[in-house]
């Protein structure tokens, strides 16, 4: 990786994604080329399985705690292993399981950086994820970074893209992914119908996620989807709905998502409740939104979410509109105090 170059820049733009996610959708199926590499030190299978764990268990970390206390320990990890084990001694077999190994941490950066609000650095590292994964020709794992590509376009507002994103995912895994993976990737696209209110497309490819994940059995699932559960699908309905302005439906879908839920998840209870707080608000419910957003609150409190936070300020936002009611002031004072030195 040329880190010189591949820190250049300082805003995040959609249209970038657009020429590395085509050249990978429309690659020819051409044998991969050979990953033999001659350098100081051996790099065996075990090392390659210490990166995966080891991205594992930051995933469980991110899921619990957010991204923004992790992300710098992340990077530093990356930055290690970039630097030895790619330059080290390998063959065929174990060169391919490192450079997956290596695309699974590099999207996490950029996943962690996304959760922190630096969203052109997460840009860039999908960008150089989903190269390396094509490097490894794991076409399953580079539909999952393009799936997270159009998660982050859809929350920076760009709903066309992140459906054109969605649909070249499909496209390039070519029928590798399993049925859980499917449904992941087609939930990411209903994301993009939502943000375009089109509620039919939306409907669409949530019924198509569904399916998919009925038909998963989990045997064959990557590590990287594995969190794909009923509680996540019904999440991406939650999240949908209140794109699509249906407030009742959204509080529905976010309170089953929430009984669903095992622990370590904390971000999505307080993304779900906040939707729940909105949906409230929608019908013109104060009582009940101030009710669910200091729910909301409490449990953002634990993390330290971009996303989280984003979503709490936009519903605060929104509530300018009856500051003078006592228990919107009440709310507010108590954001306040818990956020002190905080921009929610």
């Amino acid at each position: 990786m040329n880190r010189r170059n591949f820190l250049l820049g300082s805003t995040f733009g959609a249209a970038a994604f657009s020429s590395p996610a085509l050249f990978w959708s429309t690659a020819t199926g051409a044998e991969p080329e050979p990953m033999e590499h001659g350098g100081s030190g051996r790099v065996r299978e075990a090392d390659v399985e210490r990166i995966r764990q080891t991205v594992v268990m930051f995933r469980k970390l991110d899921r619990a705690q957010g991204g923004g206390d992790l992300r710098d320990t992340v990077v530093n990890h990356l930055n290690g292993v970039a630097r030895t084990k790619l330059s080290g001694s390998y063959g065929d077999d174990v060169g391919r399981g490192l450079f997956r190994a290596v695309a699974e941490l590099t999207e996490l950066v950029g996943w962690l950086s996304f959760d922190s609000g630096r969203h052109a650095l997460a840009q860039r590292y999908h960008i150089q994820a989903l190269r390396l994964a094509q490097a490894a020709d794991d076409r399953a794992y580079g539909a999952y970074v393009m799936a997270n590509m159009a998660c982050q376009a859809v929350y920076l507002g760009h709903g066309w893209e992140a459906v054109q994103l969605a649909r070249a995912a499909q496209q390039g895994a070519r029928g590798s992914l399993t049925h859980r993976g499917q449904a992941l990737v087609l939930a990411m696209e209903a994301r993009g119908h939502a943000a375009l209110s089109d509620e039919r497309a939306c409907v669409e490819a949530l019924s198509a996620a569904e399916r998919s994940l009925d038909a998963a059995d989990g045997d064959d699932d990557p590590a990287w989807c594995q969190y794909f559960d009923k509680a996540e699908l019904i999440h991406e309905f939650a999240h949908c709905h209140r794109d699509l302005r249906l407030p009742r439906a959204t509080q529905e879908f976010a309170n089953e998502a929430i009984g669903l839920r095992t622990d370590g998840y904390t971000r999505r209870c307080a993304q779900d409740t906040t939707f729940m707080a909105a949906a409230h608000l929608e019908e013109g419910d104060l009582d009940q939104a101030c009710a669910k957003a200091s729910e909301a609150l409490d449990i953002a409190s634990r993390l330290n979410s971009s996303q989280c936070n984003d979503f709490l300020r936009e519903f605060r936002t929104r509530l300018h509109p009856h500051e003078r009611e006592p228990v919107v002031r009440e709310f507010s004072e108590r954001a306040e105090e818990l956020y002190a030195g905080m921009a929610v």
